[in-house]
């Protein structure tokens, strides 16, 4: 809970959670390509998932080089790990669309390889569970 906020106000936000892809990478990156792939980030998580190009949050952790390790057939290779929360109700075929276009832009945008990338989704946890938490189609934007 913020400074100055009641606990119905911290209840409301929980019930209006929004998706969050973080991002733990093994280097630094200009702000402006980071920028850039939040922005992409937000687009591909609008675009597939069919919802408001506001909704998504990005969060980005530079963990420097030689910090982020995966044990490959050769021993530690660097990584990239993405983590999507995302509420109940989408198809597992658009969750796995978003990862392999998250992949593609960090490929693009990072200069990481395209092998030990990983993603883990999940369900966002909220306090009260009811059907309006649900992702629904209804709630597809209109192309």
């Amino acid at each position: 809970m913020m400074i100055g906020e009641t606990s119905s106000d911290s209840n409301l936000k929980e019930d209006r959670a929004m998706p969050y892809l973080h991002l733990d990478l093994p280097g630094t990156y200009p702000v402006a390509v980071q920028r850039e792939l939040a922005m992409r980030l937000c687009k591909l998580y609008a675009d597939i998932m069919e919802t408001q190009l506001w909704r998504p949050n990005i969060g980005i952790a530079e963990l420097g080089k030689d910090n982020l390790y995966h044990t490959g057939p050769v021993g530690l290779e660097p990584m990239t790990m993405v983590m999507i929360e995302f509420r109940r109700g989408r198809a597992a075929e658009k969750r796995l669309a978003l990862g392999r276009a998250i992949v593609d832009a960090c490929v693009e945008l990072l200069g990481v390889p395209r092998g030990p990338s990983w993603s883990s989704s999940h369900h966002i946890p909220t306090k009260r569970s009811c059907v309006t938490e649900k992702w629904t189609p209804a709630e597809a934007c209109a192309r």
